[in-house]
């Protein structure tokens, strides 16, 4: 039988696709690219949007592949379960945030017994759910999910309720499993989770995997997907100054520059904070590239107060920022808070802040146009080879390369493409 997989959201989502796909290939099923016999649909919901699309793909697979079987799961359907409203979700076999490494064997009871499968765990266990990969589709980069869960419950964020609290896996599996990823030849190993910096073992922290990781024979390239700005203690950045494997990006989400709203989010630091630790990080790390995000139009954001976050956004001087209008999650504190932002006028700040994303981006690039980067080839297409650099700015060369190898690049206006150019 073959399968297909379709995955929305997040990089934890799609390490998590990438072990139901290995377990798949394992078991003898075929991939796909179109009418598959057995489709899953790996959903998000972190915002109104992503509860959209999770429906349409869903949706559409059962509309053009009726005969299919259909499994869904992720953070889409727990929310739905707490809504009332999987009952709306025609799927033939419904899971939760967890059991995702146990799909095969649902889909196999199925197969048996010929009944619907509706099934979800206890999201405050403190158990991580077993999951390692030792391949994946893309031979150049691999994510390496090291944590699940968060505990931080910001007032506008559905993920603790869908993801439950915070559990890491075991620091023995983490070291193996990315062992096993460089022995098996990628360049590059993403760590990844809901809250990647909560990491903690028993007393055995994020800066203590870090170092331990940095260390593994061969290893070339070590990112972290997204960090928040007070787990970037001196110990991860002691690390970070040390060790030429530890990329030069650190991607720390603000969401918003203004301690007023700052508060109403319930984050936990504010301005002052986040700047002192962005001028160390910077003193200590020469040509990082910071990314971030930022929420706009977050209830009771008056424009004085987005004014104030664009002025901090451009006094850190973020190398690029991912925008998201506010959107109500159900039963979020947030989502009962007075003072909600119009619509178009959210849609005037997101396209502001884009413009000053774009802005920044070039400002950012141009620092490097003319100097030589290590650039890990990803892919060939069309005579020309994508990759990127370690500070993540992608670049599109021509000449005798090999995909999945590191190369030095001399960087010009030519050859380091804008975020703009590819979205």
């Amino acid at each position: 039988m073959t399968f297909n997989i379709k995955t929305l959201g997040c990089k934890v989502n799609s390490y998590e696709s990438e072990l139901i796909y290995s377990l798949f290939i394992k078991k003898g099923y075929s991939f796909s690219e179109d009418n598959a016999d057995i489709y899953v649909v790996n959903t998000c919901t972190v915002t109104n949007m992503s509860d959209r699309k999770s429906r349409q793909v869903i949706n559409k697979i059962r509309r053009e592949h009726p005969s299919s079987i259909l499994i869904v799961c992720g953070c889409y359907i727990e929310n739905a379960k707490k809504q009332g409203t999987l009952g709306l979700i025609d799927a033939d076999i419904i899971l939760g945030s967890l059991y995702k490494g146990k799909i095969v064997e649902y889909l196999e009871d199925y197969l048996k017994n010929k009944k619907k499968i509706n099934n979800f765990g206890d999201l405050n266990s403190r158990e991580f759910e077993t999951m390692e990969i030792n391949s994946v589709h893309n031979k150049t980069r691999a994510f390496v999910k090291i944590e699940d869960g968060c505990d931080n419950f910001c007032s506008y964020c559905i993920i603790p309720y869908v993801r439950g609290r915070i559990r890491s896996k075991k620091k023995e599996d983490v070291i193996r499993e990315v062992t096993t990823l460089v022995n098996n030849g990628f360049k590059e190993i993403v760590l990844t989770g809901i809250h990647t910096g909560a990491y903690n073992d028993n007393g055995y922290d994020f800066a203590s995997l870090l170092n331990d990781l940095v260390k593994i024979p061969n290893i070339k390239r070590l990112r972290i997907s997204s960090i928040e700005i007070n787990e970037l203690n001196d110990r991860v950045l002691e690390i970070l100054s040390k060790s030429n494997v530890l990329v030069p990006h650190l991607h720390i989400p603000l969401q918003a520059g203004s301690d007023e709203i700052l508060k109403s989010m319930n984050r936990k630091y504010d301005t002052k904070f986040f700047k002192e630790r962005i001028d160390k990080i910077r003193s200590i790390k020469d040509g990082i590239s910071i990314t971030t995000d930022v929420i706009v139009g977050f209830p009771g954001e008056t424009e004085e107060l987005f004014n104030k976050s664009i002025e901090f956004i451009k006094m850190i001087k973020f190398s690029k920022i991912h925008v998201f209008p506010y959107s109500d999650r159900y039963n979020t504190v947030a989502s009962k808070m007075s003072g909600k932002i119009d619509g178009n006028e959210k849609k005037k700040r997101v396209r502001r802040l884009i413009q000053i994303s774009n802005n920044l981006e070039k400002e950012f690039y141009e620092k490097f146009y003319g100097k030589n980067l290590s650039v890990l080839i990803e892919e060939e297409k069309d005579g020309y080879y994508y990759g990127h650099t370690g500070n993540y700015i992608l670049v599109k060369v021509k000449g005798n390369y090999k995909v999945h190898e590191i190369y030095d690049i001399t960087l010009n206006e030519d050859n380091a493409l804008m975020s703009e150019e590819n979205d």
